[in-house]
């Protein structure tokens, strides 16, 4: 596509202008040392013919480079040194009649210069700021898609992680269950805990969620229990897979409670506590979690397994690198 080319030099000019921006006084004076240079060159190498001529280009280049305002100076200041240039001495009002015509016509002339310069410097600073908030815009786009591209990544990788421990949950489930009634409504509940954890998460945009929000989500759903929950520990965040895990973890200890131990009696309690400590070798520090149930019937160990003591020994060894263990006490949980 044929392009009409513009002058480097004045390009580079008007570009300089604009991004070097001069103050007010600056301004001024250049314009003064432009128009009393041309004054000066008038007077020395130029007739008196047409002597406003010679200042229409540089009021032209003034009202581009420096503003309207400082143009209107140059023309204003241009007419009175090709005045003087042209003045009749010993004449009663300077200049004679035609002379006072012209220099009129000089600066109705040269204003409208000025007032079209400035326009085109002013369109040129408007295109600048219009092609840098293009820029920015377009800048924010990549930024925003390359965002998107990783939120969807991140996304898929979290559904996958999801799936499976649903999978591993409805699998042990029914596996654990004796029909499928019993295994409907212990998957229905398994997954609700599942839930409540997602909502923790997606608080947090699924950052990390904090212990005491994961173990409130899965406890305060025992209305009648809810203030039997005992819970301290300092301040402690998991990423969405521990969480998860903490999630299930929390449900199946306080449902057996509310079944079976410390909370299916009027006085008993649950103390859940964590800390964090030193580790086997005294240097690694290790996090440590403790389920106690106080004041609840006789506890004795079970006669199998069930999918409650499985999850906890598996799934938080599994995501916690580390060891879990339940003690079937005379006294509690």
């Amino acid at each position: 596509m044929n392009r009409t080319q513009a002058s480097p030099t004045i390009d580079r000019m008007l570009d300089w202008s604009i991004s070097h921006p001069i103050p007010p006084v600056g301004r001024i004076a250049l314009a003064t040392l432009a128009v009393a240079g041309s004054a000066a060159i008038r007077v020395l190498l130029i007739t008196n013919l047409l002597p406003w001529l010679i200042f229409m280009p540089v009021v032209l280049l003034i009202g581009l480079m420096l503003g309207r305002a400082v143009g209107l100076y140059a023309v204003v200041l241009s007419a009175a040194f090709a005045a003087e240039t042209i003045a009749v001495p010993g004449s009663a009002y300077w200049l004679t009649g035609p002379q006072w015509g012209a220099s009129l016509l000089f600066i109705a002339i040269a204003s409208i210069q000025v007032f079209l310069a400035s326009e085109l410097r002013a369109s040129l600073l408007r295109a600048r700021l219009l092609l840098k908030e293009r820029e920015e815009m377009n800048q924010q786009l990549v930024q925003k898609e390359e965002q998107a591209h990783l939120l969807n990544q991140e996304l898929g990788h979290r559904l996958k992680n999801l799936l499976t421990i649903v999978q591993a949950v409805a699998g042990q489930t029914l596996r654990q269950s004796s029909d499928l009634a019993s295994a409907g409504e212990a998957l229905t509940f398994r997954l609700a805990a599942i839930g409540r954890a997602t909502d923790v998460l997606t608080a947090s945009s699924w950052d990390a969620a904090g212990i005491e929000q994961l173990a409130r989500s899965s406890l305060d759903i025992h209305d009648a229990a809810a203030n039997r929950f005992r819970l301290s520990g300092p301040p402690l965040r998991f990423n969405p897979q521990i969480a998860l895990a903490l999630a299930l973890a929390f449900h199946e200890l306080s449902t057996n409670a509310v079944k079976y131990g410390a909370l299916s009696t009027g006085e008993g309690h649950v103390e859940l506590d964590w800390s964090i400590g030193p580790g086997a070798n005294g240097t690694e520090a290790r996090w440590q979690l403790r389920w106690k149930e106080v004041g609840g019937p006789p506890v004795r160990q079970p006669d199998r397994r069930g999918f409650g003591s499985l999850m906890i020994e598996r799934l938080l060894r599994s995501y916690l690198n580390g060891s879990a263990s339940i003690s079937y006490e005379p006294d509690g949980l």
